[in-house]
């Protein structure tokens, strides 16, 4: 085999969810407003789904030993919207007889997704996919600067599954996936299930398949 292990992201990839994604992308500057932080000053001409502007903030006015504290109140709201978004979600076609398959061969299979770890959890569960991984990461598992599109999730995945990062390919919908598994020098297959297109794809140049139900073509 030339991989030994298969990672994938879950919404858009394995699960076709309904998060709100203005929402959550929102959730740095609509809580810590609350919180009373200038959060304009702070994220000015800045990503506002990035929270290191932030952290920035925290250690050059000497609160940076609360940034764990404010880590977890951001988390909370973040896991808050993405389980209302798990709500009638659906899994894609052909995703339960494919895990099997690839189970069955002898893959390692598992989960790395900037949702909350207990959401990746509800939704594998619902969905009765939860015993085909070996490893479930979420974005609160590790550093919030580790979560994708950071390379250090495609290390962690690696570390966990006991598999070198080149003998891992990684599948996902999003730029965010493609960066994470690029910049780790994880081979990536692009999906057409959620974000992605043909032509974001082909511009960068990597596998593509309609859905997860298709990898075992590129195998």
């Amino acid at each position: 085999m030339k991989y030994k292990a298969i990672g994938f992201d879950l919404d858009g990839t394995l699960v076709n969810t309904y998060v709100n994604h203005t929402d959550l992308s929102g959730v740095n500057i609509t809580v810590l407003r609350s919180l009373g932080f200038p959060v304009d000053e702070i994220w000015v001409d800045r990503d506002p789904i990035s929270r290191q502007p932030f952290y920035e903030w925290l250690k050059n006015n000497g609160r940076y030993s609360e940034k764990a504290y404010y880590d977890k109140i951001l988390d909370d709201r973040c896991l808050e919207i993405e389980k209302q978004g798990a709500v009638g979600a659906n899994i894609y076609l052909g995703i339960m007889e494919t895990l099997s398959k690839l189970k069955n061969e002898g893959y390692k299979l598992g989960v790395v997704t900037r949702g909350g770890h207990e959401y990746a959890i509800q939704v594998l569960s619902a969905h009765n996919m939860l015993n085909f991984f070996d490893v479930i990461h979420g974005r609160d598992d590790f550093s919030y600067s580790d979560a994708k599109p950071s390379p250090m999730a495609m290390v962690h995945l690696s570390e966990d599954f006991g598999v070198p990062l080149e003998d891992i390919l990684y599948v996902g919908d999003s730029i965010t996936d493609y960066q994470s598994a690029h910049d780790a020098g994880v081979d990536f297959a692009g999906v057409l299930t959620g974000g992605g297109s043909v032509k974001i794809w082909s511009q960068l140049n990597v596998m593509i398949i309609n859905s997860v139900a298709d990898i075992v073509s590129i195998l």
